[in-house]
């Protein structure tokens, strides 16, 4: 059998590619569908995805992609040093994206050149798959029914059961409050702690009739110390990716910084308010998915401007602002 390997990168990065190692596998099924990776902390969750025949963690990259000797070898990763060593390996066929080095080399195989600033990551990233075959691409990739994709997707239900078997009480809606995100914070685009917890906390004084989860992991050296109320609560999910996409599936919205939860729930179609830097804003706009086909936006932003943090309070406030309109029109 003949295969095509994929290689994606980490946890927010792999899910945006899940649209693009769906539609391979729906558009090649003869093919088998290898996903070639390194350092993602749940392995068990990606080898129980539906779509992908073998997931490959990878110790040393060029030894072991020569030992796969992939018939198709497509990566989302896209620098120069990158190329050079790939074109070291003399592969069957290799397909990355438009660069200097991929496109004056006949080794690469490439997509058309395409304005990638308003395309979301995970259309950016079909584009790799149309590269194997445009004229199959073409004709079939409406066949392709991406709203199935979550149910391909393995969930772990005892810790969200365990959380909502404790409440007692049923709510009208259920929203989601993630303020974690430890490259936006090593960058310093986020807003304090106690900023986001003053807004969980003012929402839930708003909504009475809806719950509010502020969300956190086990491994967060920052804890959330907050006074739950009947409809303010805390959720720390433990190392299980299927644990997170389970409790996500329950959500009626989402309030995020931008980190991997926001993909998990873009891939879900759970609705999203995202707080994102200037420069990546565009790469995610609009969502990947539509409400019901009907064309309704899934994800809105809150765009931080450069040197935001000289009028910290005023941004604060305008995102409350919008935090409240959005839940508002729930």
């Amino acid at each position: 059998m003949k295969n095509i390997v994929f290689h994606a990168g980490g946890f927010g990065d792999l899910f945006v590619c899940f649209k693009a190692l769906y539609a391979t596998k729906c558009l090649y099924p003869d093919y088998k569908l290898i996903l070639f990776i390194d350092g993602f902390q749940d392995k068990n969750f990606l080898k129980n995805i539906s779509f992908l025949d073998e997931v490959f963690f990878f110790n040393d990259f060029c030894t072991d992609l020569k030992k796969l000797n992939p018939d198709i070898f497509i990566s989302s990763e896209r620098s120069s040093a990158f190329f050079k060593k790939l074109k070291s390996l003399n592969l069957k066929k290799v397909i990355v994206f438009p660069h200097f080095v991929s496109i004056m080399s006949s080794y690469f195989h490439t997509p058309r050149l395409f304005f990638r600033s308003k395309l979301h990551m995970s259309e950016v990233n079909l584009k790799l798959v149309k590269a194997i075959d445009e004229k199959h691409y073409e004709q079939n990739i409406n066949k392709v029914n991406f709203s199935n994709l979550k149910s391909c997707l393995p969930y772990k239900s005892e810790l969200s059961d365990m959380f909502f078997n404790k409440l007692g009480n049923k709510y009208e809606k259920i929203i989601a409050i993630n303020p974690f995100a430890n490259y936006s914070e090593f960058l310093g685009h986020n807003f304090f702690p106690r900023q986001w917890i003053n807004l969980a906390q003012n929402l839930a004084l708003t909504y009475p009739k809806y719950l509010f989860v502020l969300l956190n992991f086990k491994h967060n050296t920052l804890r959330i110390n907050i006074d739950e109320s009947k409809n303010l609560k805390s959720f720390v999910n433990d190392e299980s990716i299927a644990s997170l996409f389970h409790f996500s599936s329950k959500l009626d919205y989402l309030i995020s910084i931008d980190t991997g939860q926001v993909h998990v729930c873009d891939i879900l179609q759970v609705p999203s308010l995202v707080l994102i830097r200037k420069v990546v804003a565009n790469r995610y706009a609009n969502g990947s998915y539509a409400s019901d086909g009907g064309g309704a936006l899934l994800y809105d932003k809150f765009v931080l401007q450069d040197c935001w943090q000289k009028e910290y309070r005023k941004t604060y406030a305008n995102f409350c602002k919008k935090a409240f309109a959005a839940i508002n029109k729930l």
